[in-house]
């Protein structure tokens, strides 16, 4: 198996991975300091009374959307794909960071896996982008016989 098959497949396999982790009944932890009370949630549900709790949904969501554009990446080697899967993978991580960065009395913690499969999901889109593979390799003309 080639190197790049093996990174290209990472385009597809970190986002699965992210949303996988997002679909677990216990991604989000929510503290609320004043009732005393702890309440686990999904990355897609959507946690009652906090200030941000429509980021984590917007992550694993975004998250979804790399996996997808990394298929079709895959599948039709265009470009404005791979500028699709960076745009998203940022937002999705930055989208799950911001609760853990802005805390008020509702604490949000959501699981720290997802935001680092998208910065690693990142990483290799940036990759590709910026060191586009030869698919067309240089073969010598050949010789044509003549009589």
């Amino acid at each position: 198996m080639k190197k790049q098959t093996l990174i290209k497949s990472l385009l597809i396999l970190l986002p699965v991975l992210a949303v996988g982790l997002a679909t677990t009944g216990d991604s989000v932890i929510v503290f609320d300091s004043l009732a005393g009370v702890t309440e686990y949630y999904s990355y897609f549900e959507m946690a009652p009374e906090t200030q941000w709790q429509t980021l984590p949904p917007l992550a694993a969501m975004l998250a979804a959307i790399s996996g997808i554009l990394a298929a079709v990446y895959m599948v039709k080697k265009k470009e404005w794909c791979l500028k699709g899967i960076v745009g998203t993978t940022m937002a999705s991580a930055c989208a799950a960071v911001i609760p853990v960065v802005q805390q008020g009395d509702v604490r949000m913690v959501p699981n720290v896996g997802l935001p680092i499969f998208m910065m690693v999901n990142c990483l290799v889109a940036y990759h590709f982008l910026k060191h586009p593979e030869k698919t067309e390799e240089k073969k010598p003309p050949r010789k044509i016989k003549r009589k």
